[in-house]
């Protein structure tokens, strides 16, 4: 039972793609944001946690309306991000290129330098195609990825991300692959906003007690590289920006804990910037808060 509901979640998903693919740019858009509103209809348990999280940490700054019409544009930007994922095909390298930049000297300047550097971006405007776009520039880049249930799926998943020039690496072989791919002088990236199940590091985010992974600031401090925290944000249909923060390195005080602590704490205060100018563009879908 289990492989025939794979199956058919596999088609659903590749009808969906297909459909996806045959429409124009500018339709495939209308297409998510139109599942995006399904979305926020039907899925209850979900809207009331974007509007709960919205609450507990905007809740001082927006009214019950403007929280109502945020939680709606979460739902449609992922339904949106997951439409154009499905068109990676059709968007090529040209497309990605039409990223434009905000700051992006940092990152090219630690790039240029050929010792490799860790990406870390948060589940933001579109972050699928951030990956891409840097490897666009020519910079040779690995995404850390978790493994979906359903192998179909999951190999359709990775072949999207390949089409677009981006390396894999699994995340059960996170460290091995990680610091190869840095030896190498490769761009590293990983989404690092999320609820850490192992526990991770006890921070505030948002105004409020999270725990953060360890994984973003370890890699680069043990590595010696430096962490650049980068976010894309949605403009329009077609077009995003490239937002760089500083690059961050490792205080290298003689305690680990604490310079990874440090890193860690520098770049979720260039996340809550941004999530808080722009809070429709971040996943509030996620039960982040759970100590």
């Amino acid at each position: 039972m289990a492989k025939l509901s794979h199956y058919i979640e596999y088609l659903a998903v590749l009808s969906g793609t297909r459909l996806a693919q045959l429409l124009s740019a500018r339709m495939a858009d209308r297409l998510g944001a139109g599942l995006g509103s399904i979305a926020h209809t039907l899925a209850t348990s979900r809207r009331r946690i974007a509007i709960d999280n919205l609450q507990q940490a905007l809740g001082d700054q927006l009214s019950e309306a403007d929280i109502a019409r945020i939680t709606k544009e979460v739902f449609c930007n992922i339904a949106r991000t997951t439409v154009e994922f499905a068109r990676f095909k059709n968007t090529g390298i040209e497309g990605a290129r039409r990223i434009t930049f905000g700051d992006g000297k940092p990152l090219q300047q630690a790039a240029a330098e050929g010792k490799g550097v860790v990406c870390v971006t948060a589940h933001f405007g579109n972050w699928e195609l951030l990956g891409c776009w840097v490897a666009t520039l020519g910079y040779p880049t690995d995404f850390l990825v978790g493994t979906q249930h359903n192998k179909m799926v999951d190999q359709m998943l990775i072949g999207f991300r390949k089409e677009m020039g981006v390396g894999i690496i699994p995340l059960k072989s996170s460290l091995r692959g990680v610091f190869k791919a840095l030896r190498a002088g490769h761009i590293v990236g990983l989404v690092a906003d999320q609820h850490d199940p192992t526990g991770g590091l006890v921070i505030d985010f948002l105004g409020r007690k999270a725990t953060a992974s360890r994984g973003p600031a370890l890699f680069a401090a043990r590595a010696g590289v430096p962490l650049a925290p980068i976010l894309l944000r949605r403009e329009r249909y077609d077009r995003h920006t490239v937002i760089v923060g500083d690059l961050i390195y490792s205080p290298e005080s003689g305690d680990d804990e604490a310079d990874v602590r440090q890193m860690t704490i520098a770049y979720t205060r260039f996340f809550e910037n941004w999530i808080r100018q722009y809070p429709d563009q971040w996943m509030w879908t996620h039960r982040r808060w759970k100590l």
